[in-house]
């Protein structure tokens, strides 16, 4: 089995979000073989497209994982309907059909506490940025 990873971003109108989702592609290329990144709106490519992606290189199984952290309406409803998720977890591209499955959103986890704390510290200690 060829896993892809899907990266799930939100997306936004400021192109930032691009640039996140670029580097967290490349460090994730550091693990993975199979790796593209899509947005629930906003931004290019779209969730399907970056699956057709994947799909094309030659993955037989796609974990998408959704840079969020909790789940709400983008998780439970637009993910799977934007990336085209039938009711048996597949998504079916030129034929092919690829099993699909959604990893948790981050949740509360104490690494991003600990990110979270650097921030607050850089902004004390440092000049105060936006």
């Amino acid at each position: 089995m060829k896993v892809g990873i899907l990266l799930v971003l939100h997306g936004s109108r400021v192109n930032e979000w691009k640039e996140v989702a670029v580097k967290y592609k490349e460090l994730l290329n550091s693990y993975f073989e199979l790796v593209e990144y899509g947005f629930i709106e906003f931004n290019q490519p779209t969730l399907r497209e970056a699956t057709e992606n994947l799909v094309s290189a030659g993955a037989s199984h796609i974990v998408a994982v959704p840079l969020l952290f909790a789940a709400g309406a983008h998780f439970y409803r637009d993910i799977p309907r934007l990336i085209g998720v039938n009711e048996n977890g597949e998504v079916v591209i030129n034929e092919k059909k690829v099993s699909i499955s959604i990893a948790r959103p981050i949740g509360v986890d104490k690494r991003v506490a600990e990110i979270l704390k650097e921030r607050v510290e850089q902004i004390i200690e440092g000049p105060r940025q936006i």
